[in-house]
Formats: C-alpha cells, structure tokens, sequence
C-alpha cells in the first residue's frame, strides 16, 4: 500500500515522462510556426554531430519561445540589454550541469548538452515541488485527502508544458513551495530559499511576505496572550522587550538577507552593461552580427537609457521596451483571445478569494493578527482554514498584478508555479468524503496499491464540476503541449 506522499512522487514522475512524450509527437506530426520570436543565434562553426540531430528531434519543442533565451544565456551570458529580464539562478544552474554532461557525453555540443541538463533539472525540480506542495498542502488545509488530491491536481496543472520545458517554473515553484513551508515552521534560514526563488524570477520578490507575517503573528499572539487589554504602555513596554527586539532583528535579518541576491544582481547589471571597460570584451562574431541585425544593445554600449536613470534598474525599462508591459497597456481589441485563455484561472483565483472573504470577513481585515474566535472552530465549519489568510493575500496581489500590468497570456503559468490558491480550490471542490483526516479516504482501495494509478481517471462518479476542473486541467496540457511545441501562442 503507498502512502499519500509516495504516490504523489511515482505520479510526479510519470506526467513528466507523458509530457515529454506529447511534446515529441506533437512536435514531428505539425509543422513549426514560425513565431515572430526571439531566437538564439547559431554558430555555424560548432560541430552536430548525430547525437546532437537525436537530441533536437527528441527534445526540440521544449526549446521554443523564453527556452530559446534561457539557452543563450546559459551558452553566452548576458549578451544583449533584452535578456536581462530573465533572472540568472535557472540558466547559470543549467549551464554547470550542461558542463558536467560534456565532460562525460563529449561528442554532444553545447546546445545540445543544455537541452540534456534542463530536462533531467526541470523534472527532478519538478518532483521535489510536487511532493513540497503536499507537505504544505496538509500543513494549512490539515486534510490529507484535499491534500493528496491539491497535490495530483499540480502534476497536470493547466502550465505543465512550461515546467518541463526550458523555463525556470519548475526551480521556481520548488523554492516557492518550499519557503511558504519553511515560513509557517518559523525557519531561521528561510531568507536563503526565497533570496534563491529572487534570483530565479521577479514576482519571487512577493515570497518574503511570508516569514514576515508569520513572524508578526507570533508577535501578537505573545502579546495578546500576555495582555489582556490593550494600552499604549502595555505595547511600549512589549516593544522594548529582549525577545520582542529580537523577533524585530529576525525579521529585518530576513528582508535583508533574501534581498541581498537582487541587490548584488542589479549591480552586477550595471557593470556589466553601463560601466566602460578597459579591456574590450569577447563576444563572438555570430552575437555581433545577430545584434546589428535586430538592433540589440550590446554591453558597454553608450546609448543604454536605463543607465542613466537616478535608479539603474534595468528590468521594468526592458519589460516596457522590449514586451510593452504596463498598467492596461494590453487592453486592446486584439488580445481578447489572449483574456479568454487566462480566464479560467483567474476565476478560480478569483472565486477563491471572495469564498475566503465572505467565511472570514473579520480575520481577513484583521490580517488575523486579531483573532476573537476559536480556531478549532474554523476548521470544523469552514471550507477554509482561516490561517491561510496570507496565501489569499498573496494570491489577491498576484491576481491583481496579472489583471493589470503583465501580459494577460501569462497569468495561468505565473500564478500555477507561484500561487497554491489554484490547486486548494480545485481540491476542496473534489473532496466528496467527510472523512478528510482518513488516510484511507484519499483513494479507493484498488489505487492505493498502485503507484500509478490515481482518482482523476477511476473515479466512480464526478459531479458537474468535477468533470469542468479535470476538462480545464487535462485540456490545457494536451492543448499546451500541442501549442508550444510547435512555436505557437500559448501562455
């Protein structure tokens, strides 16, 4: 018999390989679009070699659209002012392991080896978040039935092309994952995985919420507990406590820590690209060539705005540039397919909030640092524990930003590898059984001695929506699949 955990793992690992399949077949049975897209340069002096031709058609159509950035910047570094945008954790990773691969495959190029290193990284990343998001799952929801079954319904998340192919979902949603995790355990190390989930995309900014307000409710908690009623003095005298100083240090200790990476990167930037150099960097004649071409800024090149500015900070200049990101700056007649796509997630984000709202009017515009109510009495009447107040939060933040500001497309992959909302929703719908604590109750008998086998596909009845959740999910993976291998609009 496997246990909850264990058959998230086994089913982790089998979506990765049925993606990888789907990919491949899609891939040699369509034609590519050819996508008015960025792609790398090639260097018509590196050798392909047969393996090489093995791997492209293998594994080509996990290449396209921000894969083929995350390539070159794992082959040559930050070459062109466009590619700042794409954080250096997941490329700079691939790229030692790709080293590793043609030490030991010396007859693979060097494309061909980051192809080889992002796959094998993407699923072990992959995996580790999958069975993550269960250990989190069962920690805030304290059921392990809407726990096991939040957890399969992220191995066919409606992104899952993304977090297999050559983007940094999979590391990012690990280090996600794992810092809500490591943050409600109160960790004192947890600035080093969200300093990571930083370095490896934006909005990992948002992460450092979390230890923050665990932190602070622990605070209030103490202070509520120690006093009954609340008087300035009595807050003063809490304040200037030895253990009270030292939770303050904590969480300034934190902050500082996880931004710490950023900071150094933004440096980094500025060097590297606005600073003159004596000695006249190398960079070979493809890239050169490939710049005049399409007019990319090269380092050390003297007409970069954003050096200029009073805060050099290249990234939200690139986004507006190069992607024309900005407030409704995509509300236009000819992005309505585009909302269309998105609109499935953002309702459940969305749908999920207001639930939460309406349950917990008074935790929520208290942040829950408040409470006036017996916790055990949440959990037995609610759908929704109120302690996951600061997952709504984030989740309303993220849904906002993506409703606004970034293009529409990318809300379902950027709020499936960030937000758990998506997954705890979809999960506390399909929990039939009352017996939510029953580690029996997670699945039928038959599936529980089998490592492959789960609810989605041997489930005796589905409700209405039941089938419109699977539909959305396993829909948006074979149609992902089909779509982005073969260089077409996808999200």
């Amino acid at each position: 018999m496997y246990e909850p955990r264990k058959k998230i793992f086994w089913f982790a690992l089998i979506t990765r390989i049925i993606v990888l399949s789907l990919q491949f077949i899609f891939n040699i049975a369509c034609p590519d679009h050819y996508a008015d897209a960025f792609r790398s340069p090639s260097d018509k002096f590196q050798k392909v070699s047969l393996y090489d031709n093995i791997i492209t058609l293998l594994f080509n159509g996990l290449t396209r659209w921000d894969g083929e950035y995350f390539i070159h910047i794992a082959k040559y570094g930050y070459t062109y002012e466009n590619t700042l945008v794409f954080y250096p954790l997941y490329p700079m990773l691939i790229r030692v392991i790709a080293a590793f691969i043609r030490k030991v495959f010396f007859l693979l190029n060097v494309k061909s080896s980051i192809i080889i290193a992002s796959i094998f990284f993407n699923s072990i990343c992959f995996i580790k978040s999958a069975v993550i998001f269960y250990d989190l799952s069962k920690v805030v929801l304290r059921k392990t039935n809407a726990a096991y079954k939040a957890a399969v319904l992220y191995c066919i998340n409606p992104a899952t092309i993304f977090f297999s192919a050559i983007y940094s979902e999979s590391l990012f949603a690990y280090l996600t994952y794992y810092s809500m995790l490591r943050s409600i355990k109160l960790d004192l190390y947890v600035a080093f995985p969200i300093g990571l989930s930083i370095l490896t995309r934006s909005n990992g900014m948002v992460n450092i919420g979390f230890p923050v307000y665990f932190q602070l409710k622990r605070l209030c908690d103490r202070f509520l507990t120690e006093h009954e009623n609340f008087s300035l003095r009595a807050l003063s005298q809490f304040l200037f406590k030895i253990s009270t100083l030292r939770s303050i240090c904590l969480m300034s200790n934190t902050i500082i820590i996880s931004i710490a990476p950023l900071v150094l990167l933004q440096i980094y930037n500025y060097i590297i690209f606005c600073v003159p150099h004596s000695d006249k960097v190398f960079i070979p004649d493809h890239i050169l060539n490939h710049s005049m071409i399409n007019n990319f800024k090269l380092p050390g090149n003297n007409n970069i705005d954003w050096c200029n500015a009073s805060l050099p900070i290249a990234y939200s200049y690139v986004q507006k540039k190069y992607w024309n990101v900005g407030f409704l700056k995509y509300y236009t007649i000819k992005q309505i397919p585009n909302f269309i796509l998105a609109l499935p997630v953002l309702y459940i984000m969305i749908k999920c909030i207001k639930e939460y709202f309406i349950e917990h009017r008074q935790y929520f515009c208290t942040l829950g640092l408040i409470v006036g109510v017996d916790k055990t009495e949440f959990a037995k009447t609610k759908k929704y524990p109120a302690e996951i107040l600061v997952f709504i939060i984030h989740g309303l933040f993220m849904t906002v930003f993506c409703i606004f500001v970034v293009h529409i497309q990318v809300s379902t992959r950027l709020l499936c590898s960030a937000s758990p909302l998506v997954y705890w929703y979809c999960a506390l719908i399909m929990c039939h059984t009352p017996h939510y604590n029953d580690n029996r109750a997670y699945e039928s008998v038959e599936n529980m001695n089998s490592k492959w086998k789960v609810f989605i596909l041997t489930q005796n009845e589905y409700t209405l929506k039941d089938k419109l959740i699977l539909t959305y999910f396993l829909g948006y993976v074979i149609i992902g699949c089909f779509m982005f291998s073969n260089f077409l609009p996808w999200t």
